[in-house]
């Protein structure tokens, strides 16, 4: 394949447009798919995202018909909640969310621990997902920031809740139908259900487990697929979340070792929600990662994990600095992210809540990045510079940027 750099002024529909080997964190790249240009409209999206040259293949024009799609993405996938504002504000919902959060974690911690005796009841957990759902509704920063935020020594329980609120929140970016939502919502639910009968001491190890006990915590998710099978009412698409969400894109995953689109869309959605929440999680025996530098290092995974435009479309949706995140700024302050540009991934609202010096700030003031040049983020905060930051409390406070 060749390639040659073009300006976008010289771009035409029927160019095939290609990756040049860049940070994804320093364009706007993952914004745009690998593939033929379909029209002048196309063209002026990119230049809008802050594209001013790209990659084509100048022996490659005309594709075949549908050949500029995405691979594998769902037939409905428009990306309608890039377009979609908050009807509350952040700093109001918080507050839902969080009472939202806590009663999701009592129901999982409740099923999880019963689950030997088989008292897990699909049907009684509907309201919980529909609660999540109308959040993400009316500002979905206020449960994803949470979800990012949340720690606790019963991780497999906050693991669940923080999966079913990013899956959800990617059905529904991905503009899934409504009774689709409420699928891929208790599906993550439900998804580590078999890690109940896995033993405290080889799921809490905190250290490298043996080959042997690799392959009983492997075995978690057969066992919770079984156990899902004989609850009434279990609709294939849970049970598709349940045993996928382990498979990669290349065949390497486990149990079934499926490829390419033998994976079916919630196995993709909860696999991608599954891999984000591992790595933003502090653990027993790691520490956590920025949101940052997780979906860095999820990007680096796409093709082999996931097909492709799967985990850059995870990443348009969170933002390349989340909702919640802490960071420096140029002028030597630190900041909490509120909210997120979609068109311009690195110039997020950010709330200052310190001098350049590091001591807390009397009054806390909101910046557009956007609308002030002259500041950037210069990198995420250190755990020993974030360590004592009430980054939900910040949250819960308005950010008139």
């Amino acid at each position: 394949m060749s390639r040659e750099k073009i300006a976008i002024t010289d771009l035409r529909p029927g160019m095939y447009v290609v990756r040049p080997d860049i940070s994804w964190i320093k364009a706007p790249l993952l914004y745009m798919e690998e593939g033929f240009i379909s029209s002048e409209e196309e063209i002026a999206e990119i230049y809008r995202q802050g594209y001013r040259e790209v990659y084509h293949d100048p022996s490659r024009m005309k594709p075949p018909a549908g050949e500029n799609e995405p691979e594998e993405l769902p037939a409905e996938s428009t990306e309608a909640s890039t377009t979609q504002q908050p009807t509350v504000p952040l700093n109001e919902e918080m507050g839902q969310a969080q009472s939202i959060y806590a009663d999701s974690f009592d129901l999982v911690k409740n099923f999880m621990e019963s689950s030997s005796i088989g008292t897990a009841d699909i049907a009684a957990s509907q309201p919980y997902v529909e609660s999540i759902i109308g959040s993400l509704d009316r500002n979905a920063d206020a449960l994803l920031s949470l979800a990012q935020l949340k720690t606790s020594d019963e991780y497999t329980y906050t693991h669940c809740v923080n999966v079913t609120i990013f899956a959800v929140a990617y059905a529904h970016f991905l503009n899934l139908p409504e009774d689709a939502l409420h699928l891929v919502g208790l599906a993550a639910l439900f998804h580590d259900y078999g890690k109940s009968a896995i033993p405290s001491e080889v799921l809490n190890a905190p250290r490298q487990l043996t080959p042997e006990e690799l392959t009983l915590m492997r075995s978690h998710v057969l066992l919770g697929y079984e156990r899902l099978k004989k609850l009434p009412g279990i609709a294939p698409e849970i049970l598709q979340g349940a045993v996928q969400h382990h498979e990669r894109h290349d065949g390497t995953g486990y149990p079934h070792k499926l490829s390419g689109k033998r994976i079916g869309v919630f196995g993709r959605i909860i696999s991608i929600s599954d891999n984000y929440d591992a790595l933003v999680a502090k653990r027993v025996y790691k520490p956590s990662l920025a949101p940052t530098k997780a979906l860095a290092i999820m990007y680096k995974m796409r093709g082999q994990a996931w097909a492709s435009g799967w985990v850059e479309r995870f990443i348009k949706m969170m933002g390349v600095y989340p909702v919640g995140s802490t960071v420096l700024l140029s002028t030597g302050e630190y900041g909490v992210v509120h909210a997120a540009n979609m068109t311009f991934p690195t110039q997020p609202k950010v709330l200052v809540i310190t001098d350049a010096h590091g001591r807390p700030v009397a009054d806390t003031h909101g910046i557009d990045l956007y609308k002030c040049p002259d500041i950037s983020i210069t990198r995420p905060l250190t755990h020993a510079e974030d360590k004592d930051i009430d980054v939900e409390a910040f949250l819960s406070l308005p950010c008139n940027a």
